[in-house]
C-alpha cells in the first residue's frame, strides 16, 4: 500500500495539493498514486464540504473528523487541513456511520459493530464520533467500551474524539455523504490483510502514595480516603482557598494515574470543582473502589521516551510501515508547546513514513498491558501495513 500525506490552509490549497500527489496516476504505464481512502482532519473554520466534494470527485471514500490542531507527518497547523491518502484495496475496509441523535449511543455503537462482524472475520477499527454540546464528550467512553463488548476484549481500536479548536462548542464527523454533531464513524478494517497496530503512550509519572476513591457519582469523585475530594486535592497541592478562591482557580494541571486490576493504568483529568458536594469532576468514567496516584505533567525527557520505545516497538512488533496515524490529546500542546513537534518527529523518524492525525477531546486505544481505554492527555499513534 502507498500513501501520502497532504496539507493546507483552504480547499483550494488541498485541490492543488491532492492533483500533484495524483499527478503520476496519469502515467502511461498506470502504476501511479491512484488513493482510495482519505483520512481527513480539519478544522471546523474550514470549509468541509468542499473538501468532501473535491475528494469524492475523485472516487476516494472518506473517513473524517474535525480537530483542535492537525497534524502531517511532524508538522503541526491549527485552523488547518490535513489528509492522509492510501491506495488501500477496498475490499480490506468499510466506512461505518451513524446517528445516536434520539437513540442509546450504546446501542447505536453496538449494532454497528455487529455490522462490521459480519463483513470481516477479524476487523480492527479506527473510531472518531462527534457531539452536540461539551458536556457529552464522555460519550466515546461508551463507544469504544460498546465495541469491545460486541467484538470481544481483544479487538484492534485507535482514534479520538473531534474536537472544535477549543471553543468547546459542537463537533463533527464525516463521510462522502454524511456530516453530523452526534455521529459515530468507523473505519472498519480487514485485520487478516490489513496490519493495524498501535501504543498509548502518556509519559506522566505517578508519585506519591496510593489513593482509593471511596464515594462517587458518576463522573463526580465525592470522597477519596473517606475525605471530601476537593479537601484532599487542595492538601496534595499545597493550597488553602477560600470558597470564593475557587471561582478563578485552575485545575487543568491535576491529572490521576488510575490503576487497573491488570496493573495497566490511564490518565483521567480533572475537570472542575463543586464546592457545595466537596466534589471534583473528571473527564471519564470512574467509580467507587478506583486505586490512583496524583501524577505530573510530561516533562521534556518524555520526548525521547516515545521515541525509544517507537524504535522498541519496531523491533518486536512490527518491523515495516505503510502509514502512520496520530491521536494525540490537545493538553499535550500545552504541556510541551514548540516542542510537541519534536514528539511527533521521534514516532514518524521511525517508520519514515506519511503520517497525519489530530489534537482530540479525548484518545482511543490499548493501554500498555491492558484493556481498551478512553484516554486522556494520552498520544495514541497507529501504524498500518497491508500484507
Amino acid at each position: 500500500m502507498k500513501a501520502k500525506s497532504i496539507k493546507g490552509r483552504s480547499a483550494e490549497e488541498i485541490k492543488t495539493a491532492l492533483a500533484e500527489s495524483m499527478a503520476e496516476a496519469h502515467l502511461p504505464d498506470g502504476q501511479g498514486f491512484k488513493p482510495t481512502l482519505a483520512l481527513v482532519f480539519i478544522s471546523v473554520k474550514q470549509d468541509i464540504d468542499t473538501i468532501i466534494s473535491i475528494l469524492d470527485g475523485e472516487n476516494i471514500q472518506v473517513f473524517g473528523a474535525t480537530t483542535s490542531g492537525e497534524i502531517s507527518d511532524s508538522d503541526i497547523s491549527h485552523e488547518a487541513i490535513s489528509i492522509l491518502l492510501m491506495d488501500m484495496d477496498p475490499a480490506n475496509f468499510r466506512i461505518w456511520y451513524d446517528e445516536y441523535a434520539g437513540s442509546d449511543v450504546v446501542e447505536v455503537a453496538k449494532a454497528m459493530t455487529a455490522q462490521a462482524l459480519t463483513i470481516f472475520e477479524k476487523p480492527a477499527f479506527l473510531l472518531s464520533n462527534s457531539v452536540e454540546k461539551p458536556q457529552d464528550i464522555g460519550l466515546g467512553e461508551k463507544i469504544v467500551k460498546s465495541v469491545g463488548y460486541v467484538a470481544g476484549n481483544d479487538i484492534t481500536i485507535w482514534g479520538g474524539a473531534a474536537g472544535d479548536d477549543l471553543m468547546f462548542k459542537e463537533t463533527f464527523v464525516f463521510t462522502n455523504t454524511n456530516i453530523s454533531n452526534k455521529g459515530i464513524l468507523m473505519l472498519v478494517m480487514n485485520e487478516d490483510k490489513i496490519l493495524v497496530k498501535g501504543r498509548a503512550a502518556t509519559g506522566m509519572k505517578p508519585f506519591g502514595t496510593e489513593k482509593v476513591i471511596t464515594k462517587s457519582e458518576g463522573s463526580w469523585i465525592l470522597e477519596i480516603d473517606n475525605q471530601p475530594a476537593t479537601d484532599l486535592v487542595m492538601k496534595y497541592m499545597g493550597e488553602n482557598l477560600s470558597p470564593e478562591d475557587f471561582k478563578d482557580f485552575n485545575l487543568k494541571n491535576i491529572f490521576l494515574n488510575l490503576m487497573r486490576e491488570d496493573s495497566s493504568s490511564i490518565i483521567r483529568a480533572t475537570m472542575g470543582f463543586n464546592m457545595d458536594t466537596k466534589g471534583i469532576t473528571v473527564s471519564g468514567k470512574i467509580k467507587t473502589g478506583d486505586k490512583f496516584r496524583f501524577t505530573f505533567l510530561p516533562d521534556f525527557d518524555v520526548l525521547t521516551e516515545v521515541s525509544e520505545n517507537a524504535k522498541q516497538f519496531q523491533k518486536t512488533e512490527m518491523t515495516e510501515a505503510d502509514a502512520l496515524v496520530m491521536f494525540s490529546c490537545i493538553g499535550r500542546i500545552d504541556a510541551f508547546g514548540p516542542m510537541t513537534s519534536e514528539e511527533l518527529q521521534g514516532i514518524q523518524s521511525v517508520y519514515n513514513v506519511p503520517m497525519a492525525g489530530f489534537f482530540s477531546y479525548g484518545e482511543y486505544g490499548r493501554a500498555t498491558g491492558g484493556n481498551n481505554e478512553f484516554h486522556n492527555m494520552t498520544c495514541c499513534w497507529v501504524a498500518l501495513k497491508e500484507k
